[in-house]
């Protein structure tokens, strides 16, 4: 009897198993359906992200662009530089990056008091997801490549690139040395 019972219990450990397995392969499949949908039919009227004077006209003062990723929610200004004052309220762009060619570096906090956190969920962010940069120069998408961990000394991710991709970075809880790295090319 005891045998049976531990027959059962493997049997319904392995059902539940191959249960959660489809059912995340069918979230997977569903969210990647929705993101080439996105990209695919990825216009200005359907989809909202940006209105005509917007690229002009709908920046603060102090803000030179727009980042929006629509699988996160995220619509927020951009402004020049990554000192305290700046990514308090806004994601900031890298100085020594480029502001419109090649690799542009954004970085963002991901938690904290007093400070927005825009970053707080591109680590959700998987390959494939649309990104859109907005300047007063245009707007560009992008579409995530990979999102890794480097070390915080590892400058390299900001080096210039023939192709234009985007670079978004922010700290890793309870691992002070890291940093996450969002990278994506130009579609």
């Amino acid at each position: 009897m005891n045998k049976k019972k531990i027959a059962i219990t493997i049997l319904l450990i392995i059902s539940i198993v191959i249960t959660m397995f489809i059912i995340h392969t069918i979230q997977k499949s569903n969210r990647r359906k929705v993101q080439q949908e996105i990209i695919e039919n990825w216009t200005i009227e359907e989809t909202n992200i940006i209105k005509e004077d917007e690229i002009i006209e709908e920046f603060s003062d102090s803000a030179i662009g727009k980042l929006k990723i629509p699988i996160l929610s995220l619509d927020a200004e951009i402004a020049e530089g990554t000192d305290s004052q700046i990514l308090s309220k806004y994601i900031g762009h890298l100085k020594n990056s480029s502001i419109w060619d090649g690799n542009v570096v954004l970085a963002s906090h991901n938690r904290g008091e007093n400070v927005v956190h825009y970053f707080e969920n591109i680590h959700k962010l998987q390959e494939g997801d649309l990104i859109v940069y907005i300047t007063r120069w245009g707007q560009r998408k992008y579409k995530v490549e990979s999102v890794i961990k480097v070390k915080e000394t590892d400058w390299s991710i900001t080096e210039n690139s023939e192709e234009n991709i985007i670079t978004l970075i922010t700290c890793i809880k309870g691992k002070k040395e890291l940093r996450l790295c969002v990278k994506a090319v130009e579609i």
